[in-house]
């Protein structure tokens, strides 16, 4: 039978030797490889009496006691199946505290080894949009958290729903208790041109988590990606290898390959783990205002007002456009045109053949891998907004999609703007439509959203970061009221409910 290349290790392996002395050894050892011959000759010369009667405490001698044996194909996947199974109840251990772990190892490693395995296959979806309670969303208890002087331009939530981290313009990053909502610990933001700072000194736009909760990426104007320890809540690394503004960043799923998308035009992709930079993906004609992936070695990105959204395939180091420019039309039947979509903004994957966009039409978009254009629009999704004018009277403008976000392989996601609401979002049962379902308040600009059901406590969140302002500028700028905080929604299941 053929063995797996991935297996066919010609790396040895040490283990102690059970013999007492060399006239008692009958079983035949493989051959070693000496590399120092004048070692050969000296070992040779020694005596049995002298070699084991040597300080045992030795490490040199430690060592010459020891034998080298071949690790097997099936060995090795022995090795590696015990340490996987190892790392998901290290994970779930952190995951249930106050609970007899030894009651719950098996269902959960069984869930989670399913869950996994539908995942990097990509045929996972569920249809959970129907499970939550939508008739009285006025009675969901909304959390704030409050540590930003400035607006709140991104939020990252972790995969066992423990914690979740709030970034601003201030430069700062705030970790917060997602169980108690408390803060946990604040990297300050430094003062602008100072270069050997651990940290921001400028806004940060964007931030994100690995799935095994080890490391947060964040990035900002300052062009730099810095890399902090999610359990030691320490700096690591920084890379300064963008030419401009920092916009996105998405880890791909089980892996800790991080990908960075700038105004520079510009995606990279990044080794965590070795601290390292890997390539450069080139296409987009204008600044890079969002990214996205999962678990395949690709992403999708949206390229602002060259209107397209991307999908890069980087093991076939290839890419797929596909073209925004959506036009809203009158509903009179003259279908004269009233808005024409001017920058695609942000974009999130629904799952390896779905994913969404979002633009400054106020256009929300589905799109198929498999079609260069739009399957399903929703023109003014937020609806308008109307400005007074003294000259012109009153202006109609749609507010335009400044945040998105799916649950990942499911019917449902959420969208955010300033026009006091987050509104929920649900897939038809063909994939090829989507309709609205509920509408959450929430005043001010939500310049970045989240939700994500966790494992294994299975609660939905909805994280959202809420400002005055708007992430990239100051062209709106909200009082009445609006405060720069973190906003923290659970949705309520309809069994829940009931009980």
């Amino acid at each position: 039978m053929a063995v797996d290349p991935f297996f066919a290790s010609t790396r040895k392996r040490k283990r102690p030797s059970k013999t007492t002395s060399r006239g008692g050894n009958t079983t035949k050892k493989p051959q070693k490889k000496q590399q120092n011959t004048k070692e050969d000759s000296d070992l040779e010369g020694d005596s049995d009496n002298d070699m084991f009667n040597a300080n045992p405490s030795s490490e040199s001698e430690d060592e010459s006691a020891e034998e080298e044996i071949e690790e097997t194909a099936a060995e090795k996947r022995v090795r590696l199946a015990k340490a996987y199974l190892n790392k998901i109840e290290d994970d779930l251990d952190e995951d249930v505290n106050g609970f007899d772990a030894a009651d719950l190892d098996r269902d959960l490693i069984a869930e989670r080894l399913k869950k996994d395995d539908d995942e990097s296959e990509g045929r996972l979806h569920l249809r959970i949009a129907d499970i939550f309670d939508w008739s009285n969303i006025d009675q969901l208890k909304i959390n704030t958290c409050r540590g930003h002087q400035l607006s709140v331009t991104a939020v990252a939530l972790s995969e066992n729903g423990s914690y979740f981290y709030s970034a601003s313009k201030d430069g700062s990053i705030v970790k917060w208790d997602a169980n108690t909502f408390k803060k946990l610990h604040t990297f300050p933001g430094g003062r602008k041109g100072v270069k050997t700072f651990d940290g921001h000194t400028r806004p940060i736009l964007c931030l994100a988590i690995s799935q095994d909760n080890q490391y947060l990426a964040s990035g900002g104007n300052d062009k730099t990606i810095n890399i902090w320890s999610v359990k030691e809540d320490k700096h690591i690394v920084k890379f300064t290898q963008h030419r401009d503004t920092v916009s996105g960043l998405a880890f791909r799923l089980g892996h800790n390959q991080l990908y960075s998308s700038s105004h520079d035009r510009t995606i990279k992709l990044w080794n965590i783990d070795a601290r390292a930079y890997i390539e450069t993906l080139f296409g987009h004609q204008d600044q890079i205002t969002d990214i996205d992936t999962l678990v395949r070695e690709r992403c999708v990105s949206t390229g602002g007002r060259d209107k397209t959204a991307r999908i890069w395939k980087v093991v076939e180091e290839s890419q797929l456009v596909f073209r925004g420019g959506v036009t809203t039309k009158t509903s009179d039947g003259s279908n004269k045109p009233l808005f024409v979509e001017g920058s695609l903004d942000c974009i999130a994957q629904i799952d390896e053949t779905l994913f969404v966009t979002g633009g400054d039409s106020g256009v929300i978009s589905l799109w198929d891998i498999n079609r260069k254009k739009p399957i399903f629009s929703q023109s003014m999704a937020h609806g308008l907004n109307t400005t007074k004018s003294e000259s012109e009277g009153d202006i109609n403008n749609p507010y335009w999609i400044t945040s998105i976000a799916s649950l990942r392989y499911s019917d449902l996601f959420v969208s955010g703007s300033w026009d006091g609401h987050i509104r929920v979002w649900k897939l038809a049962a063909d994939n090829k439509s989507f309709s609205e379902i509920a509408q959450i308040p929430v005043d001010g600009v939500v310049n970045d959203i989240q939700i994500k059901t966790t494992y294994p406590s299975k609660r939905t969140l909805i994280v959202a970061g809420v400002g005055q302002e708007l992430k990239l500028g100051r062209w709106i700028r909200m009082k009445n009221g609006v405060k720069n905080c973190t906003k923290v929604i659970e949705l309520r299941r309809v069994s829940a409910k009931k009980e």
